[in-house]
């Protein structure tokens, strides 16, 4: 077909004129192409905001402490409302859920600017924002998860799935090099107010995208109820039980190492916003080769194999930040976190989308962010506490050795783990 020949799409969005090369399969679905493109914007002011405020805390308060603090506010709402988020995102259209949450992190972005921008913000404020955009999230991040095998089909959820980390990865690159050049040269406050417009994009996809509507059965059943039916399922499936322990492991152990990264730069190796930015710029960058590799070869490695290397991986990353002897050498470390992190999530990610039934995801995905993102107000407390009182190289290094023995007993006593397809 030529260039500039319009293509043909079927009634679920497929495009049938154009030919995509394999690990790009996925965007072969007008709808779902459309999402991953407002993605890419959204996250990059997502991951700016992130930067700008942890750099506004530690101006604020200059404790690790309080960045412990504010990391714990914006993901202990997914303790209580996650799992009512899976039960909401199965009950009710995805698309009119992710259009209100997208809607709300937007309002909270612009009030984040403003309190900046008046010089009236306070590290309370932040607190109370971040718990605000953690209350968003508890319905948001099990929604958007469940929502795209209902864009693409369980025929390419396998490659839609590193696709859409790719998309979340490339905005980590290049979302916080920005914000730390912004925050260096012009302030804060324009970084909470790009991440406000950068939800625009994905709210237009949103508007113009019908996802596949799975056929759910009608029920009369309480929430506690279906969320004891999500959990029941789970309860019956090893290798998914086995899968979101270690998820909970690295919610408190690893990922809040991010929470200590403006610490690192600043304390440990003498660098300013723009330092900190590529730290998380690096982070991103392994991550986003981790996810292309999966689109590219996914379909030809098993899946055990996959999960059972980012299990191992990202551990060996921490301990290598940990002993980082200069700037250069922690850079590369967040590499290979990233890389590991990526590499674990995106195919925990993939096997539980695929095994619960259409009626059931929802609640399952929910259980995943529960234990990702809900179990981290732990973390950020226990990482924030520790390096306080014990300085930020012994608490990454902790979490690093904590996540090594949790890799080894996963691979040690579930071996249904390592031989999934």
């Amino acid at each position: 077909m030529g260039e500039n020949q319009a293509t043909d799409c079927d009634a679920a969005g497929l495009e049938t004129g154009t030919r995509w090369p394999e690990p790009l399969r996925s965007l072969r679905h007008r709808d779902f192409r459309r999402f991953w493109l407002g993605l890419i914007v959204s996250v990059m002011g997502t991951w700016m905001q992130m930067v700008a405020q942890g750099w506004l805390v530690l101006q604020l308060t200059g404790s690790a402490l309080y960045l412990g603090f504010v990391g714990a506010c914006a993901t202990a709402p997914m303790l209580l409302f996650a799992l009512p988020g899976g039960v909401v995102a199965d009950r009710l259209s995805k698309r009119k859920i992710l259009l209100v949450t997208q809607s709300l992190a937007m309002v909270q972005a612009f009030t984040l600017a403003a309190l900046t921008y008046s010089g009236m913000v306070q590290v309370w404020h932040v607190m109370i924002m971040a718990a605000c955009l953690g209350t968003v999230n508890a319905f948001d991040m099990p929604t958007r998860q469940a929502m795209v095998i209902d864009l693409v089909g369980r025929e390419d959820v396998r490659n839609a799935v590193p696709l859409n980390s790719s998309a979340f990865n490339t905005g980590r690159i290049i979302g916080p090099a920005v914000a730390g050049v912004l925050v260096a040269s012009t302030g804060i406050s324009g970084c909470f107010l790009i991440n406000g417009f950068t939800f625009i994009p994905m709210l237009v996809a949103l508007a113009f995208i019908s996802p596949r509507k799975p056929a759910l059965r009608e029920t009369n059943e309480s929430v506690v109820r279906q969320i004891k039916d999500g959990l029941l399922w789970v309860r019956g499936q090893p290798v998914a039980m086995a899968l979101l322990g270690m998820i909970a492991v690295t919610s408190v152990f690893a990922m809040p190492q991010a929470t200590l990264l403006p610490l690192f730069a600043k304390s440990v190796f003498q660098m300013g916003p723009k330092g900190y930015g590529y730290m998380m710029s690096a982070y991103g960058l392994g991550a986003l080769l981790s996810a292309v590799a999966l689109t590219a070869f996914s379909n030809r490695l098993r899946l055990g194999a996959l999960v059972t290397a980012g299990s191992f991986l990202f551990p060996l990353g921490l301990l290598s930040l940990m002993a980082a002897p200069r700037y250069s050498f922690a850079v590369g470390s967040l590499f290979l976190i990233g890389m590991g992190m990526m590499l674990f999530n995106a195919v925990v990610n993939i096997i539980l989308q695929k095994a619960p039934p259409d009626e059931l995801r929802g609640r399952v995905m929910s259980l995943r962010t529960f234990l990702f993102a809900g179990m981290m107000p732990l973390g950020n407390l226990q990482i924030g506490a520790a390096g306080e009182w014990l300085g930020p190289r012994a608490a990454v290094g902790i979490g690093g050795l904590v996540c090594l023995a949790a890799a080894i007993v996963l691979w040690w006593r579930v071996p249904r783990v390592r031989q999934s397809d």
